[in-house]
């Protein structure tokens, strides 16, 4: 009797020990686990113990951020309204040309901590990125030799079109896949200052290309070059898009940061200024 008694006292003395190591395994796992405390968004720290925003462009999207060739120093609408949000923010700006088709690539790596250069939101880019409130509407267009005959989408049937690579044109492009299939080839070209000269040299037909970017090189190259009209007499649009800032998909803190100053900078006139530096008007479309 006495022995059972010893046994059974000895197991509830185990399931007890058992319990308040399980209890103990809980709390621990509940203040020092794999929580929400553990994945916390430091990206704002980051950059602010940093002490500098390091911005990934492709240089030579002008007039959004690009070469200066007079300078060769990096300029652009764009690179203005960073330098003015870094400025706000008490930090530096760094710009970083990059790859355009490895942007992915350098801001998920943590080469770069956004992508700020005319950069289109697309529903391929809501999944992949976190993007920011759009600043600009954009359209891509066709812009084509001005003594070119073109009329219409339907009259570049059996041309070839350039495009640059990875770019919100080209995915506009594809998402016109009916017009695209009329065409006689699309050809990749790394950046815009390279297709203008395909068109130019008459290697290509035409230029699928961001609007803006399409109106720097008609103000810089007068009497050269057109946008395709409709039949209706309008510029013939392939999407219309925003303009907005590239963030990895966890850096809620920075974007919210940048987001604040560009907010701030709406209200108090100096992004319309900005815009009218470099488009003679305000096009930005950030709520006042």
């Amino acid at each position: 009797m006495k022995k059972i008694f010893s046994l059974l006292l000895a197991a509830a003395i185990a399931v007890s020990c058992s319990s308040c190591g399980l209890v103990a395994s809980v709390g621990k796992t509940a203040s020092t686990g794999t929580s929400a405390a553990s994945t916390a968004d430091e990206s704002w720290d980051k950059v602010q113990k940093a002490g500098k925003l390091v911005l990934g462009l492709d240089d030579a999207f002008p007039p959004m951020g690009f070469v200066d060739t007079q300078t060769g120093k990096l300029v652009g609408f764009d690179l203005d309204l960073a330098q003015e949000a870094c400025k706000r923010l008490n930090i530096e700006l760094v710009t970083q040309p990059i790859d355009w088709d490895n942007k992915s690539a350098e801001l998920n790596n943590g080469n770069i901590d956004c992508l700020w250069n005319g950069f289109s939101k697309t529903a391929e880019r809501e999944k992949e990125f976190n993007l920011s409130i759009p600043y600009m509407k954009n359209n891509q267009i066709i812009l084509i030799k001005t003594d070119a005959s073109y009329k219409g989408l339907a009259s570049l049937s059996g041309k070839t079109i350039g495009v640059q690579s990875d770019s919100s044109a080209e995915s506009a492009l594809n998402e016109n896949s009916s017009f695209k299939s009329t065409l006689k080839s699309v050809v990749q070209i790394d950046d815009y200052s390279k297709a203008v000269l395909e068109l130019q040299n008459g290697t290509i037909d035409a230029i699928a290309i961001d609007e803006v970017v399409a109106r720097y090189y008609l103000t810089n190259n007068p009497g050269a070059f057109k946008i395709l009209s409709d039949d209706n007499g309008k510029d013939a649009s392939l999407a219309t898009e925003d303009y907005v800032i590239g963030f990895r998909k966890a850096d809620n803190a920075l974007k919210e940061k940048i987001e604040g100053a560009m907010k701030d900078m709406a209200k108090d006139g100096t992004m319309t200024s900005i815009s009218k530096k470099w488009f003679g008007e305000d096009v930005t479309t950030v709520v006042k």
